[in-house]
């Protein structure tokens, strides 16, 4: 098939990738809220969800390759330490509050619902910490060879 040459001007084209831009995003966070509700919902059967599981993270890995690849971190946020940590603790305190809600939902116990929630949180958020300066670090590496090439 011919590639055909775009019908578009500028503000057009400008906008389309506004569109596709809030669609995708849509799409991303729509999809984890399905993933997280259908697991709380059916926590036994995690079938319920392979679907919008492989869509979810196949948009994620095709994010984070692409921004890697061509050195782009975030419009608005630093690859720092700093940031990497706040980014961290955030995900880790979401997921601990999301176990120990899960837990005490399922068991009735509140003493087990909280070391879940403070040992999930400690976890991921070192985990996290970890992904991030890792992708931090080569996201800056890409960067400055894509600047020395030019």
């Amino acid at each position: 098939m011919k590639k055909t040459k775009s019908n578009l001007d500028e503000m057009q084209e400008q906008k389309l990738l506004k569109i596709e831009h809030n669609g995708y995003w849509l799409g991303f966070w729509g999809l984890l809220a399905a993933i997280l509700i259908q697991c709380a919902l059916y926590p036994g059967d995690q079938r319920a969800i392979i679907g919008e599981f492989v869509v979810f993270f196949l948009m994620s890995f095709y994010m984070l390759f692409a921004c890697m690849k061509n050195g782009i971190w975030d419009r608005k946020l630093k690859p720092n330490w700093q940031t990497n940590l706040k980014a961290s603790l955030l995900a880790g305190v979401l997921f601990g509050v999301y176990q120990g809600v899960r837990v005490y939902l399922r068991l009735h116990l509140l003493l087990g619902a909280v070391v879940t929630s403070v040992i999930s949180a400690v976890i991921l958020s070192v985990l996290c910490f970890g992904g991030l300066q890792i992708t931090a670090t080569l996201t800056k590496q890409r960067k400055q060879h894509l600047e020395d090439e030019e």
